[in-house]
């Protein structure tokens, strides 16, 4: 075959071009088009993060913690194949006949989907207790969230995703640079040399593009075509051409109002991402608190037809999309008021008041609610054994005796129940909150609610053991024998013991009870501070009698230990009894006393706010407002883009080009150059659809103007119920004190009338010295005051919660609820927030107003179209 050393170097440069093209043109590694993509994405929410009440978090980033669940330890640009379903996997291998791909595994296979090392990390992040579980209060429970959830993270990325629409947007406005190459070898004629022809011909071009805010677009380019032609002797021929384009439109489709939109919606849709991303951050709060739903999620504008930016923007509908997706904003508020179930709404035994909170705050109330019904419990159980003292002397009847009996078992049944509920509700909790598996071993600290633990554990244990010394003592076969007094005697004298030390606990509880009292003895009126002053000095006189009764305790269990001996054993095992239950209804007094300290010891935050200053100070703070007031103009601008499309159309077109002369690829000589301008005129006689586009948009405006108003009603509504239920719960907790008051003193009479055990007559003894008969209703009476206690002491813990959870709402609501940098409520006065009056928020104009200002904008042929009514909104 014949062939020259021009042909084999003509060859060798086809090689090249084709497979070493330097790395700029063949295009970056996945690797450094990640990185750039993250940069560049942190950079632009930075920049929207201006201001601090929607600042986004510091450090931001859509990685996950190393220590989250899911956490992705494998390579996220090169992921390893997950485990795939055996019949669908066959047709990656082999598809109607064909051989599949046969690398699918060359990234490797993922074992598991979850991070492997999370367990082990969570001592890392909260603290463990010895058994190895995770101790959960409201603090590490927001932390565990924010570590975790997947909820929290895709809001994350969808600010992320946000801030890639408007880099992409942005990007169609910067100069953007193309390069080609077309390399081709071409062989034509018979097989041996004569007659054969070969070419080799290697064609590039670049070029720019670049669009401008008026709407303009620029198209500059090179190319050169480089052939070689093998044919006798070899030729070779070089040719390029130097041109441009510039289309700037003048009427249709012409003006900054036009060309930016589409950047103008992306860049308003992040800085409302970024303030959605606080609103939903504080919901986030009040989720994990107390079950209150978040409310407000972030709402990507672009990516609608897959990719980033806005592909398929059309300037019709609500969202610019027709009526597809949708861009502006909720006008729902989306905070409540507290209250409700929730995620970890648990128990149910509260029986009334404001009911039970969900959230964290709703488990620690479940577990009180379930602990006040123990206590109960133990209290039936006391009595029972009384009861059974008094049915074996013949003073109550055994129908009483069962009544409570059955009262018992019905209570055992019901905690079994309420110890399920609330194991449900935990596990609930973790999956649905927290993003975390149920098996994992948690354990509740009730430090949040250690208030309205209004009888100590100490004093509940000591009750429980003294019910039990009496049990027990009763079990004993025969009289005791002297030793044995002596034990039970010295076992009581330490019972006693605490008993006086519960005494002094008790003070301190009333002396709390007097500083934490201040406040809302200024809020009393005169009558009440008196009432208030002749409880407290009845609740100190009633506390300084037992402590008397205490110490005649000790002189007796002295006498006793004294006197003991063989003739006197049945004589001082009656006395060790009464003696006994002596002690056991001190403590049972004191613990009254004791709960009533702690219920009067409670107090709430109080804040007086008039309804309109409330509505100024949301107008004024609300981000979502803020979003709201932003989506209307959004829509408003439509009506202004659909306005432009029914003049004509006319693009002013400026086109040049320049050739080489010669071989030479950069010879251009301006006697092959040529240049044209003109004008492209599309007249008006079409413009049904855009007229009908055009009538849609200023519907829409109105739908939109509508929601917008009812948007503030449903504010300012919200805000008048929140303010009512904070008045109301204001007044419910004192009546509820009062009901604790009043269940106290029932029970403690009701426990008197079967306290003092009888004694069993004798034989012979006369009627009128038989032991006195108790009451047809005693069993009752104790049963029903002991449930109303109960009752009294649930509703009262809920009545401040719902305080608590109203509150909070009503920050959300004002748009001042402050998160610190843990995501913690940060819980300041709501009074002191800055105001805004309706006046310097005013609605964009009607349509009649609207379509004024659209006939006086005038577009002289050859300008910019500036819109000053635009930019002024």
């Amino acid at each position: 075959m014949y062939t020259t050393r021009s042909h084999h170097w003509a060859i060798a440069l086809f090689v090249v071009s084709s497979l070493t093209l330097p790395g700029p043109f063949i295009g970056c590694s996945r690797n450094r088009y990640y990185c750039q993509a993250d940069k560049e994405a942190e950079c632009l929410i930075a920049q929207k993060s201006t201001d601090p009440r929607w600042a986004a978090p510091p450090n931001f980033s859509i990685n996950m913690d190393p220590r989250s669940r899911y956490f992705d330890n494998c390579d996220q640009v090169f992921p390893p194949m997950p485990s795939d379903d055996p019949a669908s996997n066959r047709y990656m291998q082999c598809v109607d006949g064909m051989k599949g791909y046969r690398l699918w595994h060359a990234n490797g296979d993922r074992k598991q989907l979850d991070n492997p090392d999370w367990r082990e990390k969570l001592g890392e992040t909260v603290e463990m207790t010895d058994d190895g579980r995770v101790k959960l209060t409201l603090e590490s429970a927001v932390r565990l969230a924010y570590i975790h959830s997947p909820d929290y993270q895709g809001q994350l990325e969808t600010l992320y995703l946000s801030a890639l629409d408007v880099s992409t947007e942005r990007f169609g406005f910067a100069t953007q640079f193309f390069g080609t190459n077309d390399t081709t070898y071409k062989a034509e004629g018979p097989l041996s040399d004569n007659g054969r022809t070969s070419t080799l011909q290697t064609d590039t071009g670049f070029w720019l593009e670049r669009k401008f805010a008026t709407a303009g677009t620029l198209v500059v380019g090179f190319a050169n075509s480089i052939v070689w032609q093998f044919a006798g002797p070899d030729t070779f021929a070089n040719v390029s051409i130097l041109n441009f384009n510039l289309t700037q439109p003048l009427l249709r489709a012409a003006g900054r109002a036009i060309a930016l939109e589409e950047l103008t919606i992306v860049e308003r849709a992040l800085l409302a991402n970024l303030r959605s991303l606080q609103l939903f951050r504080q919901g986030f709060f009040a989720d994990i608190s107390i079950g209150s739903s978040s409310g407000s999620s972030l709402q990507r504008v672009g990516g609608l037809y897959g990719g980033t930016g806005m592909s398929g923007f059309t300037g019709t509908g609500v969202g610019g999309f027709g009526n597809i997706g949708g861009m502006y904003f909720s006008a729902s508020s989306g905070t409540g008021a507290g209250g409700g179930t929730g995620g970890g709404g648990g128990g149910g035994l509260a029986g009334g008041g404001a009911g039970n909170l969900g959230g964290f705050i709703g488990l620690l109330q479940s577990r009180q609610q379930i602990h006040n019904v123990e206590q109960q419990l133990q209290s039936r159980l006391r009595a029972y054994s009384l009861l059974e003292a008094h049915f074996k002397a013949g003073t109550v009847n055994l129908t009483q005796v069962d009544k409570l009996s059955q009262s018992i078992e019905t209570q055992r049944a019901l905690l079994l129940q309420a110890h399920n509920s609330l194991s449900n509700s935990v596990e609930n909790y973790l999956i649905n909150t927290l993003g975390l598996p149920p098996d994992l071993p948690v354990e509740l600290d009730d430090a949040l609610i250690r208030q309205f633990q209004f009888i100590s554990p100490e004093i509940s244990k000591l009750q429980n053991e003294l019910g039990d010394f009496l049990a027990a003592f009763g079990e004993e076969p025969g009289e005791p024998e002297v030793k044995s007094l002596q034990e039970w005697l010295s076992r009581l004298a330490g019972l006693r013991s605490r008993v006086e030390q519960s005494a002094a606990d008790v003070d301190g509880d009333l002396r709390n009870m007097e500083d934490r009292s201040a406040a809302r003895l200024a809020t009393m009126k005169p009558s009440e501070r008196r009432a208030f002053a002749k409880d407290v000095r009845v609740l100190y006189d009633s506390l300084n009698d037992l402590r008397d009764r205490t110490k005649k305790a000790e002189s007796k269990i002295s006498q006793l230990l004294q006197q003991i001996g063989p003739a006197t054993r049945r004589q001082t095992a009656d006395q060790l009894v009464h003696l006994v239950t002596e002690i056991s209804g001190v403590a049972d007094e004191i613990s009254l006393i004791q709960a009533r300290a702690r219920a009067e010891s409670i107090n709430i935050q109080q804040e007086r706010l008039d309804p309109d200053e409330s509505l100024d100070i949301a107008r004024a703070n609300r981000l979502d407002w803020m979003n709201n007031r932003a989506a209307l103009v959004n829509t408003w601008r439509l009506v202004l883009y659909n306005a432009n499309k029914l003049q004509s159309d006319l693009d002013v077109v400026f086109s040049g080009s320049m050739n080489t002369v010669g071989n030479s690829p950069a010879r251009f000589r301006a006697p092959t150059g040529t240049m044209s301008v003109g004008l492209q005129f599309d007249s008006p006689f079409t413009r049904l659809t855009e007229r009908n586009n055009f009538r849609q948009s200023i519907v829409d405006y109105q739908q939109q103007r509508r929601q917008m108003i009812q948007f503030e009603d449903s504010v300012q509504e919200n805000l008048r119920q929140l303010l009512r239920n904070l008045e109301l719960n204001k007044v419910n907790l004192e009546i509820q004190r009062r009901a604790i008051a009043i269940a106290i003193r029932r029970a403690d009479e009701a426990r008197l009338v079967i306290g003092e055990p009888p004694k069993a007559p004798k034989p012979g003894e006369a009627a009128d010295n038989s032991p006195k008969q108790l009451g047809p209703t005693a069993a009752d009476d104790l049963m029903s005051a002991l449930t109303d206690l109960t009752a009294s002491q649930n509703i009262l813990m809920s009545v401040w919660f719902d305080y608590y959870a109203t509150r909070m709402a009503l920050a959300r609501q004002m748009g001042v609820m402050e998160l610190d940098e843990k995501g913690m409520w940060i819980d300041k006065p709501l009074s002191t927030a800055a105001r805004m009056r309706a006046e310097e928020a005013p609605l964009p104009p009607s349509a009649p107003d609207l379509l004024k200002q659209i006939e006086q904008i005038q577009v002289p042929a050859g300008e910019k179209v500036e819109q000053p009514a635009i930019a002024s909104h």
